[in-house]
């Protein structure tokens, strides 16, 4: 009876050490799969999700296209008269770079329709500063304290030296059926509602130009939404701000990093 007893007691021992062989064996073959599950889904998450960073382009945040001026950042120093030249048949300037990407600009936009009219392109900080001065004495004309009138003008011209028509590099435009329709709001938020206005915030940066100040955008710019005012960054600049939707204050925060 002894004896059996001890071959059942053998047995149960010997069955135990089998299943405890078998679960070990059966982790460490499990292990390993799932290691390379884990390692597969992370080589796939990272190949579906490219770093914007690897797209930059190869430019300098000092780069003459790139200079920053807005109510944060003032001009540091004014475009010499030589560097500007006369846009052909207006009497507006631009920074002489500037005039032969923005006649391929109006020229396509004639093709498709639309052609263009300046409304302003380089200004003189003597110039912004009547001009703001001006627009401040019309609301004080209406009833406002000067305090009430600089906040209100501030909503539509930036103050004398932080404009970016200071640059030569800026324009606001609009269509010639725009103009002729609204002769008395011509830069008006719903020109961007307008079929020429989403053609060019399309096709701007075909030729080098950015929407400037994009709705949505006003907490980064400081600018309310302007669908009129274009501003030249250089095309590859222009096409990868307008891929990945970015500001020229978000495009050079990326270049200070990289």
């Amino acid at each position: 009876m002894k004896r059996h007893l001890k071959i059942i007691l053998l047995g149960i021992v010997g069955i135990g050490l089998i299943v405890s062989i078998n679960r070990f064996v059966t982790k460490k073959v499990e292990d390993p799969d799932k290691q390379e599950v884990v390692a597969e889904k992370t080589a796939t998450d990272s190949e579906e999700k490219p770093k914007a960073q690897d797209e930059l382009p190869d430019v300098s945040s000092k780069d003459w296209s790139l200079v920053l001026v807005g109510p944060d950042n003032p001009l540091e120093k004014e475009i010499s008269s030589e560097q500007l030249s006369y846009i052909p048949n207006t009497n507006m300037q631009l920074d002489k770079r500037v005039v032969e990407p923005y006649e391929q600009l109006s020229e396509a936009a004639q093709k498709a329709g639309y052609p263009l009219v300046i409304i302003s392109a380089y200004r003189s900080v003597n110039y912004q500063e009547q001009v703001f001065d001006g627009r401040v004495a019309q609301y004080e004309n209406q009833g406002m304290d000067e305090k009430q009138a600089k906040k209100k003008t501030k909503e539509t011209s930036t103050e004398p030296g932080h404009s970016e028509h200071h640059t030569g590099l800026a324009l606001d435009i609009v269509d010639e059926n725009w103009q002729q329709s609204n002769p008395q709001n011509i830069l008006e938020a719903d020109f961007g509602k307008e079929d020429s206005a989403k053609w060019l915030a399309e096709h701007a940066s075909d030729y080098g130009f950015i929407l400037r100040y994009p709705k949505g955008k006003e907490e980064n710019t400081k600018i309310n939404y302007e669908p009129w005012h274009f501003r030249y960054v250089g095309k590859e600049n222009a096409k990868y701000m307008e891929k990945h939707e970015l500001t020229l204050e978000e495009f050079l925060d990326q270049l200070n990093e990289k």
